[in-house]
């Protein structure tokens, strides 16, 4: 296949998978310095090995990379393989047991207090159709603890609100699982999806199954969700965006549930992942490292 057509098609697959445009980017000019250098060594990229990406993360030291930006270009390589298996192209993934040794992972930091969530969630103006959509995402964020790609990725036919439940579909690395809807989000829902998101389509003059949709020509709700922490942060300044807010959603989840809930709620696929934010973690840590193989 062309590399441009093959790359083309790859930016395809990582927003479908619900990536943000700027992780767009980075995975696919990862993607292409990779093959940039399969091409120079005359290795083919669909027979790649373990070996030859351990040479390729030399290459990458001796032009004075650093750890972190080596990760984050091994993270593309992961992502563009997952790709070539769904394409069928190739039938493992020979970066999967790929890791950075001694790279430093922060903490989750500057936490809200979820009476503090509970109170903006109450006080979030609705005066604008925009803003009755937005109060409703801003529910699935504190009360469902969703990443900015889930919301993006829920469609209409995913909540059922006869059963106070909502499915979040599967999007990069998460699990997909039901989650159940807060009595106190559910009115706003409801209205939601009867009233205000047929306006919004019909302003934006277009059709789509997802169940938030936004005021502009485009499907994506990047803008919609700026304008969401922009608003929010007139109510609170210290919200910063939404992964600090499910960040305190998480942690807040770990003082009432135990960790292997925590881990179904959130989608983690490791229970490591639910375990950076436990309480005696944030406490005493400042910092988590992760030491494994391949880099020194």
């Amino acid at each position: 296949m062309n590399k441009e057509k093959l790359l083309n098609d790859f930016e395809n697959y990582l927003r479908n998978e619900g990536q943000r445009l700027n992780t767009v980017r980075g995975n696919s000019s990862s993607a292409r310095v990779f093959l940039d250098w399969t091409t120079n060594e005359q290795i083919n990229y669909l027979e790649i090995n373990y070996t030859d990406l351990l040479a390729y993360i030399d290459h990458q030291k001796a032009r004075g990379n650093t750890k972190n930006t080596i990760n984050g270009k091994l993270q593309g390589i992961k992502h563009f393989y997952n790709y070539l298996q769904q394409k069928e192209l190739v039938q493992s993934n020979p970066a999967e047991e790929l890791r950075i040794k001694n790279v430093i992972k922060r903490q989750p930091h500057d936490l809200i207090e979820w009476e503090d969530l509970e109170q903006l969630y109450k006080n979030y103006p609705t005066s604008s159709v925009t803003g009755k959509r937005n109060k409703t995402i801003l529910g699935m964020l504190i009360y469902q603890g969703l990443n900015s790609g889930e919301v993006a990725a829920i469609e209409l036919k995913d909540v059922k609100l006869e059963e106070a439940k909502v499915y979040i579909p599967s999007v990069g690395r998460s699990n997909s699982r039901t989650l159940k809807l807060e009595s106190i989000q559910i009115l706003q829902l409801q209205k939601y999806i009867a009233q205000v998101r047929p306006v919004l389509l019909a302003m934006a003059e277009k059709q789509s199954e997802k169940l938030f949709i936004s005021s502009g020509n485009g499907n994506r709700l990047d803008n919609s969700l700026n304008r969401l922490i922009k608003q929010v942060r007139k109510l609170n300044p210290k919200i910063k965006d939404p992964k600090q807010i499910r960040a305190s959603v998480i942690t807040y989840w770990l003082k009432h549930q135990n960790i292997r809930q925590v881990q179904y709620m959130t989608g983690h696929r490791y229970i490591s992942s639910t375990e950076r934010y436990r309480t005696d973690s944030l406490e005493t840590l400042q910092e988590q490292i992760d030491e494994l193989h391949p880099l020194k």
